[in-house]
């Protein structure tokens, strides 16, 4: 009696934790879908230019290859929750490995954004920016460890199978 109570404990845990994963991984992919759309725009205009001499210093092909990883996993956090909602096992570790390598990602794409993208924002204090960028990094991080360590626990495993 208490292994299916802990049964259907542990099934409500990994939905809550699945629909949290897709709801939030929904809301980065659309705002790097609108971040993506405005930088394009920019990149029109700079193309007006002649002999393509853009007056803002940024390095738009970092830019762009951390956005498109951002998007990736995005979309790999996003499919493989929605399948770990099935409980399916090979979902369960493309999921806990695509949680890694956003922990991974989280770490590392906000000093990129101070080096590449914060260099021509004029006005605003660059430090705070990045305080504030990392302090939400391991806010993600910490929920996305904790989500590894519930999925990775045996008696979830089990569920799985």
């Amino acid at each position: 009696m208490e292994s299916l109570v802990l049964q259907k404990k542990n099934q409500e845990a990994v939905s809550i934790f699945s629909w949290i994963l897709i709801v939030i991984s929904t809301f980065v992919l659309f705002r790097s879908i609108l971040f993506l759309n405005g930088y394009s725009s920019m990149i029109k205009m700079q193309l007006i230019t002649k002999n393509f001499n853009p007056p803002i210093g940024i390095n738009f092909t970092l830019y762009f290859i951390q956005n498109a990883v951002e998007l990736l996993l995005c979309v790999l956090v996003y499919v493989s929750a929605v399948y770990v909602l099935k409980f399916n096992n090979v979902w369960r570790q493309v999921l806990v490995y695509g949680l890694i390598t956003s922990i991974i990602f989280l770490m590392v794409s906000p000093i990129i954004s101070y080096y590449n993208i914060d260099n021509v924002i004029v006005g605003v204090d660059k430090i705070p920016r990045l305080i504030w960028r990392y302090s939400l990094s391991i806010i993600l991080s910490a929920f996305f460890i904790f989500v590894i360590i519930k999925l990775s626990k045996e008696e979830v495993k089990l569920l799985f199978i």
